[in-house]
């Protein structure tokens, strides 16, 4: 178990901001799970967990890590983060179960990447990133090849600016 005085911050700050676990974790995209393990210092979370927590709060990461005390009342989120929070959108039931079912399993399988994450070396982390940056130069470059293919089926000047725009942010990937 982590002792962390951030455990508890962070179910100071959702308390206080009268939201439940399952709230916050629709609000900011972490899982009901992964908050539950953090307040309760079983789990240390990643810095990019942090940081999307922290900014939903408004506040320094550093606080959340229990290295800042507050007896105010906690922040609400900013007008700009609930603007970028995606909108609410209706759903029949079986599409309401099926996103729960999805939810549920990112959720485990994100919990399972942080605790695997956890545990690497820095020269792991490294390699870690190296790969995620040449898979994601993968999934760009097959994105280009279908838009390509929409072009062949369907083409229009709307398809050729999409190719072209996708082309020129493929190459400008490469270069950097």
């Amino acid at each position: 178990m982590y002792e962390s005085s951030g455990a508890g911050r962070l179910k100071t700050l959702r308390e206080q901001s009268g939201l439940t676990q399952q709230e916050l974790s629709r609000q900011t995209g972490v899982s009901r799970s992964l908050i539950s393990q953090w307040e309760n210092g079983v789990i240390s979370v990643s810095l990019a967990t942090k940081k999307r927590v922290a900014a939903y709060f408004g506040v320094d990461v550093s606080e959340l890590d229990g290295e800042a005390t507050c007896a105010q009342a906690a922040p609400r989120p900013s007008q700009a983060v609930r603007d970028s929070l995606p909108p609410r959108v209706e759903m029949s039931a079986a599409a309401r179960q099926e996103m729960s079912e999805l939810a549920a399993q990112y959720a485990a399988l994100n919990h399972k990447l942080e605790q695997m994450l956890g545990r690497l070396t820095q020269d792991e982390l490294t390699a870690v990133r190296e790969s995620a940056a040449r898979m994601a130069q993968a999934v760009e470059t097959e994105l280009v090849f279908r838009q390509v293919k929409a072009f062949q089926d369907r083409p229009d000047a709307a398809s050729r600016d999409e190719v072209l725009r996708a082309v020129e942010a493929l190459m400008g990937q490469g270069n950097g």
